[in-house]
């Protein structure tokens, strides 16, 4: 009998590591006084892509290294975020010595932790909010692919802020249109000790009352905000296709 032995040869990257580079490694008391966490922000050596960063490693004492990982880059919060009337989150946050990484104080416990991603011009970044539970240890309570954080507010008056945004960025087409493009809102459940979940009546009511008006959750380009309706009055959401007639586009 004859033994036939298959030998595989793998080629070099095969048995490559990613050789890391640091960026920043930020020392926070994120617990309270005297407690210190470590933040270590890394890149792979040989990146070349959007953002300032793709690794966070969180280390806490008495806990497993966390860390978090973003293909897509994450970035400098004071370029993402401290522009424009969004600048107010730079007003009552940072007390961490890092423009990568943006502790928002909440009304008790520790604040929570905001990482963004690099924006493109026609989407938000991603969006990243780690928070600490009761032992100690960081956890990530939301994480999306595309999210522009317009406001931590509490909408629905428990005392709890919630965290708004829109998953896409308005374009604006014909003459004096825009895409439909409403606010996303968030519960932070029990306050910062679990993921937060979206919430359809919650964003219906905001939409209303700080949007132009309400057509669902989604984005969408079959629905347009005509700006300047021809009878004159509010801006007004309706179909696409009688928008761009009424605005005098096809």
């Amino acid at each position: 009998m004859i033994l036939v032995v298959l030998v595989m040869v793998l080629p070099v990257w095969a048995f490559a590591q990613t050789q890391w580079k640091q960026v920043e490694t930020v020392r926070y008391d994120w617990a309270g006084p005297g407690k210190a966490a470590t933040f270590i922000l890394e890149v792979p050596a040989d990146y070349d892509a959007g953002g300032d960063f793709t690794r966070l490693r969180i280390l806490t004492d008495g806990h497993p290294e966390f860390v978090l990982l973003d293909d897509d880059g994450l970035s400098n919060f004071r370029k993402e975020v401290c522009l424009d009337k969004r600048s107010r989150f730079c007003k009552n946050a940072n007390t961490a010595p890092s423009d990568h990484l943006l502790f928002y104080p909440l009304a008790s416990g520790p604040p929570l932790l905001f990482v963004f991603g690099w924006e493109y011009e026609s989407s938000p970044g991603s969006f990243h909010a780690l928070a600490l539970d009761g032992h100690g240890m960081p956890h990530e309570i939301l994480s999306l692919k595309g999210f522009d954080l317009a406001d931590l507010i509490d909408v629905d008056g428990d005392g709890i802020p919630e965290i708004v945004g829109k998953k896409c960025f308005s374009q604006e087409w014909g003459n004096h249109l825009l895409t439909y493009d409403p606010y996303s809102v968030y519960r932070i459940a029990g306050g910062s000790t679990e993921k937060a979940e979206y919430s359809l009546d919650l964003s219906k009511g905001y939409n209303l009352k700080n949007y132009y008006g309400w057509a669902g959750p989604d984005c969408r380009e079959d629905v347009a905000v005509v700006l300047h309706p021809p009878g004159g009055g509010r801006p007004i959401i309706m179909n696409s296709k009688e928008a761009a007639k009424i605005s005098g586009r096809k």
